[in-house]
């Protein structure tokens, strides 16, 4: 149970939301935003803004650098 208050602190410190980090974990896979949009039942330009948001909010460029970013910092 600790190690799950951790991972929760750690990505709200980060300031995604549940559903970026959600999205997060997809990305970090490899998922295209094509079949996240598929497996959250949601249009794929909401997964297109979620990815963005992310980038911002990590400050990273790419997926590959969220990737790195999300196990740098035990958020996945």
């Amino acid at each position: 149970m600790e190690a799950l208050a951790h991972r929760e602190a750690a990505w709200k410190a980060h300031g995604l939301t549940g559903r970026e980090l959600q999205v997060l974990r997809l990305v970090a896979t490899g998922t295209t935003n094509h079949a996240i949009a598929s497996q959250l039942f949601v249009a794929e330009k909401t997964v297109d803004r979620h990815v963005s948001n992310i980038f911002t909010k990590l400050g990273v460029s790419s997926r590959a650098a969220a990737t790195a970013y999300a196990y740098q910092h035990r958020l996945l």
